[in-house]
Formats: C-alpha cells, sequence, structure tokens
C-alpha cells in the first residue's frame, strides 16, 4: 500500500486538515472530503513551489470521458479549459500526476461537511463513476446493511465493479465485483472489499439501469 492519509480535526466546529503523498513522477487518485468556501482547488488544494506541471484529470460520469487536463503554475495556480473544471465537491474522485523527481506532499484544509443527509449519487446504466467518501473517513467499502459498522457501508447490488488504483505499484489492483448475500469478491481482499483510505477515490461501474444515492452523515458530536 502507499502512504495513506493523515487527518486531523483541529476544532469542534469540524475543521480539519489532511496531508496526502504523490508518488514522485507518479498518479494517485484523491478526494477532497472538506468543503472550503467555494470547493475551488485553489482553495482546498494548493501545491507547494517547484511542481509546476502538477495535473489533475477528472472523468465525466454524463460523458463518459475525461474532461480538459488542469495544470498547476507557481503564481497563477490551477489553469483549466472551463470555470467549472476547477470546482470538485466532496464525493468526487480525481487522478492527480506530479511530474516531478520528489514526492509531493499536499495539505487539504477546511471543514468537514455536517448534515443527517450527505448524499452522493452513484449513477447505473453500467457507468463508469469516480467516487469517493464525501467524510473524511477510511474504511472497507462494505455494503447497505453489512452487520459490519466500520465499513463504508456503500451501496452495493450484484455485478456492481470497483476499480481501485494503488500509488505504490502505479497500478490498478485486482477488480472487485458484488455478489449479493455473499460481497465483494476479489483475489485479495475479503468480502467486506477494498480498504479505502481518506481521501481516496476510485472507479465505480454500476450495472443496474437506475442511480442509487450513497448516504452518509456527521454531526459534530460524533
Amino acid at each position: 500500500m502507499g502512504q495513506r492519509a493523515a487527518t486531523q480535526v483541529l476544532s469542534q466546529n469540524a475543521v480539519a486538515y489532511m496531508n496526502v503523498t504523490v508518488p514522485a513522477g507518479g498518479y494517485r487518485v484523491i478526494s477532497s472530503p472538506l468543503t472550503n468556501g467555494t470547493d475551488s482547488l485553489s482553495e482546498i488544494l494548493p501545491v507547494p513551489p517547484g511542481f509546476n506541471g502538477t495535473s489533475i484529470y477528472r472523468f465525466d460520469c454524463g460523458s463518459q470521458s475525461y474532461r480538459d487536463t488542469m495544470q498547476w503554475v507557481d503564481g497563477p495556480g490551477w489553469l483549466a479549459s472551463l470555470p467549472a473544471d476547477p470546482i470538485i465537491h466532496g464525493g468526487d474522485g480525481f487522478f492527480i500526476q506530479n511530474v516531478a523527481g520528489a514526492p509531493l506532499n499536499l495539505t487539504l484544509m477546511g471543514e468537514v461537511p455536517v448534515g443527517p443527509t450527505l448524499n452522493n449519487t452513484i449513477l447505473g446504466a453500467n457507468r463508469y463513476c469516480m467516487e469517493a467518501s464525501i467524510l473524511p473517513t477510511s474504511g472497507r467499502l462494505g455494503w447497505v446493511g453489512n452487520p459490519d459498522t466500520t465499513t463504508l457501508a456503500f451501496p452495493s447490488a450484484t455485478g456492481d465493479s470497483v476499480f481501485v488504483f494503488d500509488p505504490a505499484t502505479q497500478s490498478y489492483k485486482d477488480t472487485y465485483q458484488y455478489v449479493d448475500d455473499i460481497g465483494w469478491l476479489s483475489n485479495t481482499d475479503p468480502v467486506d472489499g477494498p480498504f479505502i483510505d481518506v481521501a481516496q477515490g476510485f472507479f465505480v461501474q454500476r450495472v443496474a439501469a437506475n442511480n442509487v444515492l450513497w448516504r452518509q452523515s456527521y454531526s459534530v458530536s460524533q
């Protein structure tokens, strides 16, 4: 496994920060499970000096294709073709590429989303989408109704597939496929599915025609 994201809650109003490392010359699939103003990359994901050319690749679930690449330049910041591209909300996974010869240490900072209904819509009809937990939490993917309450209770159905990119090997792990009453089948992990780290994104392919909600919730008292 690659280095895990480190997370710390700083105060009772659910302000937190997290550190994520992108390997030298490599890729990582991350997310921003914190909210900060407009959720613009310039606010939630600044890049330290010396890492010009750092790039972000967002997959558009609707068009089933990647958007135009966004690139970091010291001074101007993130350069994008469309004004909406740098706005990345919680629950959206995306690739980040470090083109430098040294590891890229990023710090995301903002507020933890709060509410009883933090919903992320998972599109169906056999489409691929890059997803992530809305909250800064980790655990095995699991499924709704899983007796293990430490999982992420992902809304799974028979035939769904999940694809997890490993930053350590710079390749995808074996595909995880869900089967009702059994769980997530793979060559390496238990039936509770892959372990998803804080601020980690992944691809999911939902075969059912209908969309489904990934329901999460958080209160400051938690």
